[in-house]
Order: C-alpha cells, then structure tokens, then sequence
C-alpha cells in the first residue's frame, strides 16, 4: 500500500470519529509551533502612552502638567542636590590638596627579608630584585605601587647574609646594615611596565625606560641614595642579559 493510500485513509477515520479524535490524533502526530500559546490571564496588553484622550494614558501620558516628575529622564536630582540651596559640599572649607605626582612604593622590612632568606625561599647567592621579591610572596603583588622599598631595622637574632639587592629604594638603615654585612645595594628606576616585566618576564619584552621627571633623575643619580645613574654605579642585572 501507498503512503498516500494509507494517509488518505487515517484521514477518513479521524474525520468519521469526530472533533475529540481529531485533536488527540493531531497531538499523537506531533504539535507545531503554532499550537503553542501562553496560558489565559498570564499575560497583559501594555499601556500605550500618548495614543490620544480616549486611553486615558494621552496628552501627558499620566505625568500631569510640569514639575519635576513630569521631565524626561528619571525624574531624580543629581547626587548631593539640595533643592537649589547651598550643598553641603561647598559649605565646607576645604583644606590641603592630593598630589598626583607622589609615589608610594610596597615596603618590605629588613627583618622579613632576613626570614625568608633563612627559611631557603630566596637564594642569598643571586641578585635580589623586585620580580624575585614578588614570586618568593615576600609582599602580595605591587599593583598600586611604584616599587619597593627596603626599611630597617633588622633582626639581630637572625643571620644576614652578603646579598646583592636592586630595588627602587632603600632607607639610610636598612642600607647600612647590608653594606656592613658585605652586601651592594643598588636603587633602580621602574616604570609601570618594568615593573611587569620583572613580575612576569615571559610575557613583557624589551628595554627598561629611563627616568623621566627631574625629581627621578636627580634621585637616581645620586651616590648617596645608591642611584644606578650616579658616576661609577654598577649596571641592573636587567641591563646586562637582553630579554630572550
């Protein structure tokens, strides 16, 4: 037997059975998309502003005449308006000023270093630089600093060994008692994507900038703040190998 015969056959069946079976046959053969529809009273028309008088939403479109409830936007004054007295922001006198120059560097006491370097997590052998600091998790991540800073004092009860240090500032103290130890201590500029590339050296490639601000250039190359740029100071280990 055909497809056709049997389908026109199905057909004269459902037919001769009646609505009900009709629809039980439909939905045995499988509903479309058009049979779907939301369930009665779970939906409702939206209002429809500004249509004309006879919707009672015209004309205004119910926000009545004027006013602040009746302008466009959200209808709420901006954050510390007062309703057009003097805000309380301006009543107040103000004093001092934010300088958008100034640094702050992450500090890492001497003491700590000390610690770290006796518990075998930095090797005393090698260079100490601010990426080596930050992967040994000496001080948790530098973001929102410009460096990092040695300060003193130290802990007399633990060794301290000669170290070789390149950070981006050292306290008089701190200083001292690593030079007294057989120490170098060597003061080096870095900006935000140095400073990248010491913490991730995989990703970040290419020379180190120089200083560019005058306070900088002139810290930088001072002797007795340990600049690298004073006259006879020793080269950054980050000079001296290129990136790979």
């Amino acid at each position: 037997m055909s497809i056709a015969a049997s389908s026109s056959r199905l057909w004269s069946r459902v037919m001769a059975a009646g609505p009900s079976t009709s629809r039980s046959a439909h939905s045995a053969a499988g509903a479309s998309l058009g049979d779907l529809a939301p369930i009665k009273g779970s939906t409702k028309d939206a209002i429809r502003y500004g249509r004309g008088q006879g919707t009672t939403k015209g004309g205004t479109s119910g926000r009545g005449h004027k006013g602040q409830k009746a302008r466009s936007g959200n209808g709420k004054p901006t954050p510390g308006f007062e309703g057009g007295q003097t805000p309380m922001h301006r009543l107040v006198p103000k004093k001092g000023f934010v300088n958008f120059t100034a640094r702050e560097y992450a500090p890492l006491p001497l003491s700590r270093l000390q610690t770290y370097l006796m518990e075998g997590k930095l090797d005393p052998s090698e260079t100490i630089t601010i990426g080596s600091i930050v992967r040994s998790n000496i001080i948790h991540g530098i973001s929102g600093f410009s460096g990092v800073k040695l300060l003193g004092p130290h802990d007399p009860a633990l060794p301290l060994p000669p170290l070789k240090l390149e950070l981006s500032r050292f306290s008089k103290s701190a200083a001292e008692v690593v030079k007294a130890a057989g120490g170098e201590v060597l003061a080096v500029y870095k900006n935000r994507l140095a400073l990248r590339k010491e913490v991730w050296p995989e990703k970040v490639e290419g020379k180190d900038a120089l200083p560019v601000r005058k306070a900088d250039i002139r810290y930088y190359s001072n002797p007795k703040k340990h600049g690298y740029l004073a006259p006879g100071a020793a080269q950054p280990a980050s000079a001296e190998s290129p990136p790979s």
